[in-house]
Parts: C-alpha cells; structure tokens; sequence
C-alpha cells in the first residue's frame, strides 16, 4: 500500500478522485518492532486500536494508549516504537491536503489551510479522550474509519463532511500561546538523513556530515538530536540494519556481503547489532522469512 524511499519519504497509492486511504499497523511485524522514521505529503491521523507506543515528532516523545490518537501534518517527520513487548496495532488515514481545499484559490484554502500547513502548533497534535474536545475528535476518527470500512452508499460524502468536522475542531482548538514555540524541523535535518542514507555502505565521520550540511561538528550533533531524539551514529546503525534486512531476501548474498555493503565493518560486528535489534541472527531471520513466504 505504501513504501519509503532512500529519503524517509512514506509513498502511499491514492485513488485520484477520492485521494485518501486508511492502512493498518502492527508494530510487531516491523522486522525491527517499530516504525522507523519518515514523512508524507499527505495529512495523517492515526487511533491507536491496542497496546501502547511511544511516538517522536518535533524533538518531543508522546505516549500513546489504546484509545489515543494523533493528527500529523504533511511533511513533518515522525516515528513510532512501542511501549512494551505487547507491542502495538493502530489505524493511519491519510489523506493528500488537496482533499481539504476544495480547489486551488479558494477561500477554504487561502483561509483554512494554507495558514496551518507551516504553523508551529499544528505540524502534530496528541489526541486523548480525557480531553473533551479531543475526545470528539477520536469519535469522529472511529465513525470515519468505520464508513470508510463498510463503504454504505455515500460514504464518500458522509467521510468527507467528518474529514471538514475534524479539520475545522483541530483549528478551534489551536494553541500558539505558549511561551515555548514547538521544534520546527530545519532543512539541515534532512540533509544529514539523506547524506546518510547515500552513504550508508560507506566510512563515514562525523566531520563527513557536518562538511555536507555547512554546520559545525557540535551544532550538527545537537540538532539532530533534538529533531529526531537520537545520535547520528545510532540512527546510522539502525538505517543499516534497515537495509540489511532487504539485502537478506537475496539467497545470492553471503552474510559477510550484506554486512560489507550495509556498512558494517566487521560481520560479528553486524549479526551482534541485528540479534540486538531483531532477537535472531541475520541467517535465522532469512531462515524465517522463506518459511513465511
């Protein structure tokens, strides 16, 4: 239903004439339990069905329950983990932002949209049903999820008028008056992601990164920390096994091959960090993945 490219980017496949889809997730068959981080054109809310997950976005950890939800704005980066071993199920509606125009020039998106696409307190916003107001959202969300399941006559009209409902309640509800304005992400984040990424299979220091993105060893350590809540070198790793795990699918290729390509430079090196990670080796998982196949 969707895949993400080298650049984090999450590509879903929308219908043209009704441009949203609903997918469900199940952290536990996430080869590495989570969802790793990325981004979407599209606009997102999220109801988490069971268990519990830790989501980061904007610098910010939140903790989700069954029965939470989330709204995230296009483009704005995210990941997901969960709680415990229970792991977490949840249901993502995304919807590209044209949906909620009308059209190009009109006045719902010159005067409802266009000015909350980069506003600081609506790139993601954490729903709870002890909140009243948040609470009708989160109905809102199941009554949608729900039409959009059973598909009834008219459904499109019926999930488009909750969609209208739902943005309008998200807008009511906006807070800018706080005395700390929300981590905006800078486009220097996205550049040591996507340097890394290009790289991944090679050496790679951290004078490497800084170099690419014009910042100081330092500044760049600390601003990537504080958009994505880990180090470069642990998101490196991690971007690595990510990797690994694609590569494995290929009988052709040897463990010690995956791990020189990955960028690994040892092989133990590398199925200690994947047995850390997945809870098998690199052989038991592609053991694992032609039985289920």
């Amino acid at each position: 239903m969707f895949f993400v490219d080298s650049n984090q980017k999450a590509n879903f496949t929308l219908p043209y004439e009704f441009p949203l889809v609903v997918h469900e997730t199940k952290l536990w068959e996430k080869p590495m339990g989570f969802n790793n981080w990325h981004w979407h054109e599209e606009v997102q809310f999220t109801y988490v069905l069971e268990g519990g997950m830790i989501t980061t976005a904007q610098g910010s950890d939140y903790i989700l329950r069954a029965g939470d939800g989330f709204f995230v704005n296009s483009n704005l980066s995210h990941m997901t983990r969960p709680t415990s071993p229970d792991s977490a199920r949840y249901l993502s509606l995304n919807l590209h932002p044209s949906l909620l125009t009308l059209f190009h020039g009109s006045v719902v998106e010159q005067k409802y949209f266009m000015p909350y696409v980069n506003h600081p307190f609506f790139q993601f916003i954490p729903l709870s049903p002890e909140t009243s107001w948040q609470e009708q959202a989160l109905q809102n969300m199941r009554l949608l999820f729900r039409i959009l399941q059973e598909r009834p006559f008219g459904y499109e009209l019926d999930s488009y008028g909750l969609l209208l409902h739902l943005w309008k309640l998200l807008l009511e509800h906006l807070q800018s008056d706080s005395a700390q304005s929300p981590l905006m992400e800078r486009a220097e984040a996205h550049g040591i992601i996507s340097f890394l990424h290009e790289h991944h299979d090679e050496t790679i220091s951290l004078k490497n990164v800084a170099d690419h993105v014009h910042l100081s060893q330092e500044e760049c350590c600390r601003l990537f920390k504080a958009t994505y809540g880990c180090t470069i070198f642990t998101y490196l790793a991690d971007y690595r096994l990510q990797q690994s795990i694609l590569l494995l699918s290929d009988p052709s290729l040897s463990v010690s091959q995956i791990a020189e390509r990955c960028g690994f430079n040892s092989t133990s090196y590398f199925i200690k960090r994947f047995r850390e990670k997945v809870g098998m080796s690199p052989l038991q998982y592609r053991n694992a993945a032609r039985k289920g196949g």
